[in-house]
């Protein structure tokens, strides 16, 4: 290694396995960094090699637990197998996906998939109103991850809970570790819900369908729109229930009791605007 310093001078020279720093910029594998970059990489190696670069993998997590995340920060994201940015503040980090097309209307797309979603893995009828959000709460699906998982971001989670022995309730919790005001509406078939200043504290769960039941032939949508801790406000998403059959075999009936039912699951996801 080759260390070249001038005095008092904010000028150094390294020369180390490939890096030259020189008058502020670091060129990795290149002797002449672009003047527009601080910090270029080169495609190729000293071996005439083509490389890719690798910024830091790690699970949610492991995302979370680092302290102040400077915005703009990247990383890759393991569990939800995506590059990720963090377009919030360090105070109030928001993770975002980096999607390959740039049109679209959403920015961070979640999803999940369940099955079976019907008769249910649990013979726990779900309480009036939801139970407190853990992974381990019996009365949720959720606390069954063999059969799969539900969406969730760092505000929200969809979980479902059996409400009836043909029917369930899908559940909306807040997970951000603070109590989060939002309005809201559902094209829930039976009972849509439309309201302002809907109030969770965290853990704490709202039904999407206005009546706390939904048939298994049902799709849920609603769509939410943040209004506090200001740090969030107008934030806007778009979450959604759904179920479907994996096969063609037979029609699921309306309690989702019908032949086939083991072919039945449910996509949840959560889509926030941009």
């Amino acid at each position: 290694m080759n260390c070249i310093k001038m005095n008092k001078l904010s000028i150094t020279l390294f020369i180390t396995a490939g890096v030259v720093l020189s008058k502020g910029q670091v060129g990795i594998n290149t002797s002449t960094p672009d003047p527009s970059a601080n910090l270029h990489v080169a495609p190729t190696n000293t071996s005439n090699q083509y490389k890719g670069t690798l910024l830091g993998t790690m699970s949610t997590a492991n995302r979370n637990s680092i302290s102040q995340p400077a915005t703009g920060l990247m990383i890759y994201n393991t569990t939800d197998n995506c590059l990720q940015v963090n377009n919030g503040t360090p105070a109030a980090p928001r993770w975002q996906c980096l999607n390959e097309d740039p049109n679209l209307p959403f920015g961070n797309m979640i999803f999940g998939r369940y099955k079976p979603i019907y008769p249910g893995i649990t013979a726990n009828i779900i309480s009036i109103p939801p139970p407190q959000y853990s992974p381990t709460n019996n009365q949720l699906y959720g606390s069954y991850p063999a059969n799969g998982n539900f969406a969730s971001n760092d505000l929200f989670r969809v979980d479902v809970g059996r409400r009836t022995g043909d029917t369930y309730s899908a559940v909306l919790y807040n997970v951000s570790g603070e109590s989060i005001a939002f309005n809201y509406s559902s094209n829930a078939f039976y009972n849509p819900v439309s309201a302002n200043n809907i109030s969770l504290n965290n853990a704490q769960g709202r039904f999407i369908d206005g009546d706390n039941i939904t048939y298994y032939t049902e799709a849920q949508n609603c769509y939410v729109t943040v209004t506090s801790p200001a740090k969030w406000a107008g934030r806007k998403f778009l979450i959604g229930v759904n179920i479907f059959k994996e096969d063609t075999s037979n029609t699921i009936a309306t309690g989702g009791n019908g032949a086939g039912k083991e072919n039945q699951s449910m996509l949840t996801y959560i889509f926030e605007f941009k």
